[in-house]
């Protein structure tokens, strides 16, 4: 059986509802899955070949649900924004100059964001489900967390910024 969702349709359904969808689909997210560190592992790390002797649970099997901080070139980023709301789109140009951009100036009063939930859920997650769709790889995110001396921030990489940058901002 085959089971056809539009865009209206997702909008249409509760957050908690899409939320257990995307979870039953893409495998559970929890708070932290949708930023990553640059110290991500790779997609898959396996052990050497076991010598002789060896404990086989002491290997190292694939770590299939690691998130992997991508850079997308120009043509991704026209497909990545092609499908995001306004708003969305609005957000992402603050990632074109390349410096980290500060979650308060991000989220809270006179901000594009009520909480950080409300980022995750309506900037960072869907930036990140389009960008899955656009680069097909599944574990893919588009931002990574920074330490800043003021607090936390997010940004993306440089060659996502300049991508950013020509699609959005000098075209």
């Amino acid at each position: 059986m085959h089971i056809v969702l539009t865009q209206q349709d997702l909008e249409r359904l509760s957050p908690s509802t899409r939320e257990e969808l995307q979870a039953l689909l893409f495998g559970s997210v929890s708070d932290g899955e949708e930023f990553a560190t640059d110290d991500v592992p790779p997609a898959f790390e396996y052990a050497d070949p076991a010598e002789p002797g060896d404990d086989p649970w002491e290997r190292s099997y694939p770590v299939a649900d690691a998130k992997v901080v991508v850079e997308t070139d120009v043509e991704q980023t026209r497909k990545l924004v092609a499908n995001l709301s306004p708003k969305s789109i609005e957000t992402l140009k603050r990632f074109a100059d390349g410096v980290t951009v500060s979650l308060d100036s991000l989220i809270g009063e006179g901000n594009p964001y009520e909480t950080f939930n409300d980022l995750k859920r309506s900037f960072v997650g869907a930036v990140n489900r389009r960008l899955r769709t656009v680069t097909k790889i599944r574990t893919a995110v588009l931002f990574r967390k920074t330490a800043l001396a003021e607090g936390e921030g997010i940004s993306v990489k440089e060659q996502t910024a300049q991508s950013l940058r020509i699609v959005l901002v000098d075209s």
